[in-house]
């Protein structure tokens, strides 16, 4: 009886442990069927905000894009305004030659251009302005004129008193006197032709920048004149600004004197041409020039 209760015994042992070997390889195969994975019951709505879309972009062609090309614009050069006198000397219409400096010259023209006004009625200032309020008159101011271009340039001293040469007559000792001491000769030839203004050959005899002349009526005309040449162009052609008789009254303006190319042209031609003439005529009694000697 005993024996059989061992036997019973020995076998309940052993199958229980077959039993627990079974059970350890299972859960060695497969733990979910020991430790089931938590499944969330809430069905509330996740806030996360969700992963964005992305689009993509096809890879590039082989064919190179070309860079865009851009034209530069040149930055203009600002041309920069030239003065009268520069002006005047590009044109040709002022040539350096003669006894004067360069500077002398431009200082010459740009002291006579100032006295040229626009209208009659400036005319008769500019007069008043160069000869004194109770004498200035253009219609008689040629000798103050002169002599005030000589100053401003620098040609002359400055002490002259322009109304001094008003109405001046070198046939009388006193205002001989005068042309003497501004125009000494230690620094000035003195030069008479007593050929008539449209009788001179002007290329053989030509004037110059910062000459001081004295015209002679002589017996055809009915004044005299003084003026001072302003200039010379690259013709020769010899420019004075001086009062003269126009149609519409007497002015002050720059003139032509001569063309030593066209003896029909100019204020010499003019002056001379009719005796008497409407708006008179002079130097039929020839001239005199007083020129800075060359140093």
């Amino acid at each position: 009886m005993l024996s059989d209760i061992k036997y019973i015994f020995i076998g309940l042992t052993v199958a229980l442990v077959v039993m627990s070997l079974l059970i350890t390889g299972l859960v060695l195969a497969n733990p979910a069927l020991v430790f089931p994975t938590a499944t969330p019951t809430s069905t509330d709505t996740p806030t996360a905000s969700p992963s964005p879309t992305f689009t993509l972009t096809p890879e590039p062609s082989g064919t190179p894009t070309l860079a865009p090309t851009f034209t530069e614009t040149p930055t203009s050069i600002p041309t920069a305004t030239l003065s009268p006198v520069q002006q005047m000397v590009n044109s040709g219409g002022l040539a350096f030659n003669g006894p004067l400096t360069n500077q002398q010259q431009i200082s010459l023209y740009q002291a006579s251009i100032y006295y040229v006004p626009t209208t009659q009625a400036d005319s008769l200032r500019v007069s008043k302005e160069i000869n004194g309020v109770r004498y200035g008159n253009p219609s008689n101011t040629c000798g103050p004129l002169a002599i005030a271009i000589l100053r401003d340039a620098a040609l002359v001293g400055g002490a002259v008193v322009p109304h001094d040469f008003w109405l001046l007559n070198p046939f009388i000792p006193e205002d001989r006197a005068k042309l003497t001491n501004l125009f000494p000769d230690a620094l000035y030839n003195h030069m008479v032709i007593t050929a008539p203004l449209n009788k001179i050959n002007w290329s053989l005899t030509p004037l110059e920048p910062g000459d001081f002349l004295y015209i002679h009526r002589g017996s055809g005309g009915n004044f005299d004149h003084m003026l001072v040449v302003s200039r010379v162009d690259t013709n020769l052609r010899t420019y004075s600004v001086t009062n003269l008789d126009t149609p519409g009254g007497f002015i002050i303006d720059e003139k032509m004197l001569y063309d030593p190319n066209d003896r029909t042209v100019g204020l010499f031609h003019d002056w001379t041409k009719e005796q008497f003439g409407l708006l008179g005529s002079t130097g039929f009694g020839g001239i005199e020039i007083w020129r800075l000697r060359s140093p």
